[in-house]
């Protein structure tokens, strides 16, 4: 049986042979069982502790990525991870779902970033959902011993949305691809659209948006999550203007893009759309697209 006491061991070992400091305490690794599914507290950003629901791979090297994921509105992140296991343990890549509980983000305070309040007040950058992201890559890289200097993004549903989201307004990050799986709408980059259905009321500028072009995002939909009457879809007025469900409302967010991109700002534009045949509003039935394009593949589109 392996055993990630061992793993530990070997992972202090060759930090200390590199110089380099691994913050994993004794135990860390007690938290995973034998096939590499596990979770750990992460405290270490100005917001709320987070529980990381985790894989990891036999064995951890150098170069193991990592891919972060980004669960539904349901917040279901055992269950993301659970989806992602297999993957993490054939291509040998670090899952990491982090929680982000109701008690701590209700209601749209998730799938909008914790921004505001839900009566509408401003919250500091610092306990933004988004700004949790970079903390818990760092944290992560020093802890398993890995040394990428980037990760992928990966988020599903009211995941991807916080996803492109965070493509907007964190800069600079070190998300070298994202994948944008189902979202139930978007923020278009129209500036006379409120946030969140379009940025106006929020600080995107032009240069943010260039630096966001030049990332390269799928946006990722299933052909099949095209129901107009889905329990989860958001209906509100602004939200039927995207389209009548998820797929349609994926290609416009995508022309949208690629139009203020390509043609208004004429700035390199990385981003793609790509079509899971069959797959409805299933994280589970993404996985096997999204993972190709979390781990290899261009990083510019010509």
């Amino acid at each position: 049986m392996f055993s990630y006491k061992f793993l530990r061991l070997t992972v202090l070992f060759a930090a200390l042979l590199l110089n380099t400091f691994v913050f994993a305490s004794d135990d860390f690794f007690d938290q995973f069982d034998s096939d590499g599914k596990g979770n750990f507290v992460f405290e270490d950003w100005k917001g709320k502790p987070l529980r990381v629901f985790a894989s990891i791979p036999k064995e951890i090297k150098r170069d193991t990525p990592i891919i972060v994921i980004l669960h539904g509105q349901s917040r279901n992140a055992e269950g993301y991870r659970n989806s992602w296991h297999s993957a993490a343990r054939r291509y040998n890549f670090i899952a990491l779902v982090p929680k982000y509980s109701t008690p701590d983000f209700p209601k749209t305070r998730y799938n909008l970033g914790n921004m505001k309040t839900l009566g509408g007040r401003s919250i500091s950058e610092d306990n933004w959902i988004f700004s949790s992201i970079e903390p818990l890559f760092n944290y992560s890289r020093k802890t398993f011993g890995t040394q990428v200097d980037a990760y992928s993004l990966y988020g599903h549903s009211a995941g991807a949305q916080v996803a492109h989201r965070f493509v907007y307004l964190i800069h600079p990050n070190r998300a070298k691809r994202i994948v944008l799986a189902n979202s139930g709408y978007y923020s278009m980059p129209i500036n006379e659209i409120e946030y969140p259905y379009g940025i106006k009321g929020i600080n995107v500028s032009e240069e943010m948006l260039q630096k966001a072009y030049e990332k390269r995002v799928i946006i990722l939909l299933g052909d099949k999550d095209n129901d107009p009457n889905h329990s989860s879809l958001n209906k509100d007025n602004q939200a039927m203007r995207q389209g009548p469900h998820r797929f349609a409302r994926g290609h416009n967010f995508y022309m949208n893009s690629l139009f203020k991109g390509s043609i208004l700002m004429k700035v390199p534009f990385n981003w793609s759309m790509s079509v899971a045949p069959g797959v409805g509003h299933s994280n589970r039935s993404m996985v096997p697209f999204a993972t190709p394009f979390l781990l290899d593949g261009p990083l510019k589109v010509r």
